[in-house]
């Protein structure tokens, strides 16, 4: 039985160029409903926005720049995952007992990080005779720091690497590394995710000699992934060719594949480089770290996968990692279908297109005052 229809909404601003549509009204139609999924142009949080949640029509919603924070004040409910990277991009419409229903939070740009990964490494892993899992218990085992723990790598600052950060977290790999020009936005990420300090911390390298300090020789941390946060703009400024240099200090030491047996998730044969940007689909970062032999994954992937993290919370009305992951949800034949559509249109030659007007609907209006808590 198909489930009921319901609108969905984008709300942010500028959201004319997003994907997201196409992605999920191809999806809601293979699933044989008459949902729907559009932007809803706006920069604040205003009382139309909210009167738009919470109609009976709108069966969930995404969040988008520059709302992802402004947007938890008004929600009943957080996920650890939002709570952890104080951002929402997802709404989802969870039923309570009488018959109502709670707005809880989540943050599927998290779970696009971490299953384009999973992705990823099951590719490697195709003739596994046991499946790898896409659930929450699809972790790589603590390693005593004695003995050269499983580590993951970003590059950038802000929202972005908070989630991707949290993203590796949830693999199971510690310490995190950070390689960003910017010695106070470091300092920000770092301060923003205290809970990692207990699984290793987060670690910034400024320059090949940390990387020597850190990742090279015996005992040391192995990365076995990492994330690509940076637009992708030729670099300038002497700060802005150090990131690219100690991204390749990184790239270039040497990886043997553990030969002892990981309990739950096998060791990649290449390792992983997720390169969030893009546009271009090659992006610099992307082009380095394939020159240096890791396998790279597109950011497109990213998308659909938070994409895919989103329909499965809005059909079983449940915001967790195990639901955001489980893709027998919506089925492999949707996914698959609607990858491929998506990318095609992705990736289709740039092609002269009119110019999209879009009216931000919080413009002349003041944003909503949250509820009292008390």
């Amino acid at each position: 039985m198909a489930p009921p229809s319901k609108k969905f909404y984008l709300f942010g601003y500028p959201i004319a160029h997003s994907s997201a549509p196409a992605l999920h009204n191809n999806s809601f139609k293979s699933l044989g409903t008459e949902s729907t999924y559009s932007i809803w142009s706006t920069s604040k949080v205003t009382e139309e926005m909210l009167a738009v949640i919470h109609d009976d029509d709108c069966g969930g919603a995404a969040v988008t720049m520059p709302i992802k924070t402004a947007i938890i004040p008004f929600l009943d409910e957080l996920s650890p995952e939002s709570r952890v990277t104080n951002a929402c991009n997802t709404i989802v419409k969870v039923p309570t007992p009488g018959g109502g229903f709670k707005l809880v939070g989540q943050n599927t740009d998290i779970l696009g990080v971490r299953n384009a990964l999973l992705s990823a490494l099951k590719a490697q892993h195709s003739s596994r005779p046991t499946p790898i899992p896409s659930d929450a218990s699809a972790v790589y085992p603590l390693q005593p720091a004695s003995s050269g723990s499983f580590a993951g790598l970003v590059i950038g600052g802000g929202a972005t690497t908070r989630s991707a950060a949290h993203a590796l977290t949830l693999l199971g790999l510690a310490p995190i590394f950070l390689i960003n020009r910017d010695v106070d936005e470091v300092r920000a990420v770092m301060d923003a995710m205290p809970h990692l300090s207990s699984k290793g911390g987060l670690i910034h390298l400024r320059d090949p000699a940390d990387v020597e300090t850190h990742l090279v020789g015996e005992g040391k941390a192995r990365i076995l992934m990492a994330v690509g946060c940076i637009p992708s703009f030729a670099p300038q400024t002497l700060a802005e060719r150090m990131v690219y240099t100690t991204t390749s200090a990184v790239l270039t030491v040497p990886y043997i594949v553990p030969t002892a047996e990981s309990p739950v998730l096998p060791y990649p044969t290449q390792r992983l480089f997720l390169e969030m940007p893009y546009k271009p689909l090659q992006t610099t970062m992307y082009k380095v770290a394939a020159a240096h032999g890791w396998h790279v994954i597109d950011g497109i992937e990213a998308m659909i996968e938070q994409g895919f993290a989103q329909q499965r919370m809005w059909l079983r009305g449940v915001a967790s990692v195990a639901v955001g992951s489980d893709s027998s949800i919506t089925g492999s034949a949707l996914e698959e279908a609607a990858r491929k559509n998506t990318r095609e249109r992705l990736t289709a030659p740039t092609q002269a297109q009119a110019i999209k007007t879009e009216v931000n609907r919080a413009e002349g209006k003041a944003s909503a005052v949250p509820p009292s808590r008390l």
